[in-house]
């Protein structure tokens, strides 16, 4: 198979390719000040799972994350303070009259007003805490504004009191996640969707031509667009957004929840290229996982202070008595009276010490410098395969985040040679599954909550699109169309970082003869190991005997019925105790999988599909390989 890299694919991954470009970190790391790599290794020491391993279909292979955008990874220092200075005292808050109660109150308290500071907060503006992450911040402020719509027919209802001059007229992006655009589509505004221009970005252009439209005129508008695309990485020029939409008397409101981790928030209330609200998911951070979503907004967007607060209940009141609800008094502070209930107070910490991490170890020197090289040198990587589609604009500054198709024997859109059968990508979810059994790579596959960027991106017209949801509504989700998606947090190791795109490489050129050792779920949309597969006696011989993995670099075992067969490099106490996984560990997986490659039937050309389609799904409509 033509590729770049030989035919055997994923090269080692000290290739010379991704050697000579990652010279340049090393060279940089020299310029950095001693303490900022610290900080860097600093947070690397501090990663929960470092050095984690699991089981997979072809034996134990060490656990490489390269899922950043979807979750951050916890750091001991994080669960060790919350074990050593939240929980001992831990009590309700609300009260200051028990030492438990006035010191939770005090930490919950420090930790807001840590992480307002850190985002660049104002005496106007307001920080609450939502529940499920940037989704629940979106929610919330829609609840906030008075323009979150009751449920079922309700809405309708409710809409159609409203005077042209009390409907809110909303503008969302091109590359909006779900949780940014579809509650926006459900609430009592009007939705207007901005496309990108012919560079794949927010069409400014466009946009001002829409705040201008008169039929928006006299009517209150906002913009509610995400400062990153979390399937491209892409980046919106959020100061230029905020200044139009200002220009034109519209709120700016923006969704860095792809973007929080790496870049810093400023919100600049009051001035034309400041924020009106942010909406964040800290959970994405590294050390964020158990923390609620984050919702920072401009006083003036709360229209509900002389109404109930958003949700009622116990500490959103001054007063209450028995004898009318008109008689309640709610306090008048935004942030007391919209935390109703036990708030999430060891949720707060662990978001208040997330930002302190991000603060700790800054945003220049090595963490920008790696963030910057890692992209870049994936980029040349990806894009430098035959094999790969790397999806969105290649060409614009991004963060290291990378959503790709990838095309069995070529067959990129500009071949016109290869016959159409052949430029099916492989399955997203597949090829996730397969960095995952053959080399503990954490990817992620499928749309990314991105459904209508994910159609242009893969060029989904209108008539396509209405066949395959009639194919999702009859039951069939697996025709959905995906890519698969990874990212390069600064505190990857060099290693790590080359293993994952060796691995990317490898898949690319050999992924396809893997279709027959896995099951497809039309369901579901799920890939499952098919241990019968393994049975097959050329397969056994090859992997047992003719390649001799049964040497002292690996083990390999076959299950009671004989059906899994393991090829794991083995780890020793010294390599665990380290925790990092060295270079030619990591070789001796991208060996194993070579070897399994080269006794499977690499006959794609004539071999009939592995997994038939459904009676009731219309091939036409399957844009992979199956």
């Amino acid at each position: 198979m033509d590729n770049r890299r030989g035919g055997d694919g994923g090269g080692k991954v000290t290739a010379t390719t991704t050697t000579t470009t990652l010279l340049s970190l090393l060279r940089a790391k020299s310029e950095c000040s001693a303490e900022a790599e610290e900080k860097v290794e600093w947070v690397r020491s501090q990663l929960v799972g470092r050095g984690a391993e699991f089981d997979t279909p072809f034996g134990r292979r060490p656990l490489v994350y390269a899922d950043h955008t979807a979750s951050g990874r916890s750091l001991r220092y994080v669960e060790d303070y919350v074990l050593k200075h939240v929980l001992p005292f831990y009590g309700n808050t609300h009260t200051e009259d028990s030492y438990v109660g006035s010191w939770t109150t005090r930490m919950a308290r420090r930790a807001a007003s840590y992480i307002k500071r850190c985002m660049g907060a104002g005496a106007c503006d307001a920080l609450l805490f939502c529940g499920s992450g940037a989704t629940a911040a979106v929610k919330r402020l829609q609840e906030a504004m008075g323009v979150a719509a009751p449920p079922g027919p309700l809405r309708e209802r409710a809409a159609a009191l409203l005077r042209p001059e009390e409907r809110w007229v909303v503008f969302v992006g091109p590359y909006e996640h779900h949780s940014n655009l579809l509650s926006w589509r459900r609430s009592l505004a009007d939705v207007v969707e901005v496309g990108a221009g012919d560079d794949g970005l927010l069409d400014l252009a466009a946009l001002r031509t829409a705040l201008r439209d008169p039929a928006h005129a006299d009517r209150p508008m906002l913009g509610s667009f995400s400062a990153c695309s979390n399937v491209t990485g892409v980046l919106t020029d959020t100061r230029a957004v905020a200044r139009l939409l200002h220009q034109h008397g519209a709120f700016a409101c923006f969704d860095f929840a792809a973007s929080g981790p790496y870049v810093e928030i400023d919100m600049r209330s009051g001035e034309m290229d400041g924020y009106d609200a942010v909406f964040l998911s800290p959970h994405k951070f590294v050390g964020g996982p158990g923390t609620p979503g984050i919702l920072l907004m401009n006083r003036s967007l709360y229209r509900l202070s002389s109404q109930p607060p958003t949700t009622c209940g116990g500490g959103t009141v001054a007063y209450v008595n028995g004898l009318s609800e008109a008689d309640t008094v709610y306090h008048g502070d935004v942030e007391e009276r919209e935390d109703a209930g036990t708030p999430p107070i060891v949720g707060k910490v662990r978001a208040a010490l997330t930002f302190w991490v991000k603060e700790r170890v800054g945003r220049g020197g090595a963490v920008a410098l790696r963030e910057r090289v890692y992209a870049d040198t994936a980029m040349r990587w990806l894009v430098g395969n035959p094999n790969v589609k790397v999806l969105g604009n290649v060409a614009t500054k991004r963060l290291p985040i990378f959503s790709f198709l990838v095309f069995p024997g070529g067959g990129g859109d500009d071949d016109t040679t290869t016959p159409p059968r052949r430029r099916l990508a492989l399955h997203g979810r597949f090829v996730a599954k397969l960095l995952n059994d053959l080399f503990g790579v954490q990817a992620r596959g499928g749309c990314a909550c991105a459904g209508p960027y994910g159609h242009a991106l893969l060029g989904v017209d209108d008539d396509l699109s209405l066949r395959i949801r009639a194919a999702v509504v009859r039951g069939y989700h697996g025709v959905k169309p995906g890519w698969t998606r990874v990212s390069f947090a600064y505190y990857l190791s060099g290693d790590e970082f080359r293993y994952v795109l060796a691995a990317i490489d490898f898949v690319a050129a050999h992924g396809h003869s893997f279709l027959p050792l896995y099951a497809f779920d039309w369901a579901t949309g799920n890939w499952s190991f098919r241990r019968a597969a393994l049975k097959h006696q050329f397969m056994t011989h090859e992997l047992l005997h003719h390649h001799n993995l049964g040497s002292s670099a690996t083990s390999s075992d076959t299950d009671d019925d004989g059906g899994e067969v393991r090829t794991t490099r083995t780890r020793t106490a010294a390599d665990r105790a380290a925790g990092d996984v060295s270079a030619d560990t990591f070789e001796g997986y991208l060996e194993s999988a070579r070897r399994i490659a080269r006794s499977l039937p690499d006959t794609y050309d004539d071999r009939p599909a592995a997994v038939s389609v459904p009676e009731g799904v219309d091939p036409d409509i399957v844009l992979f390989r199956v």
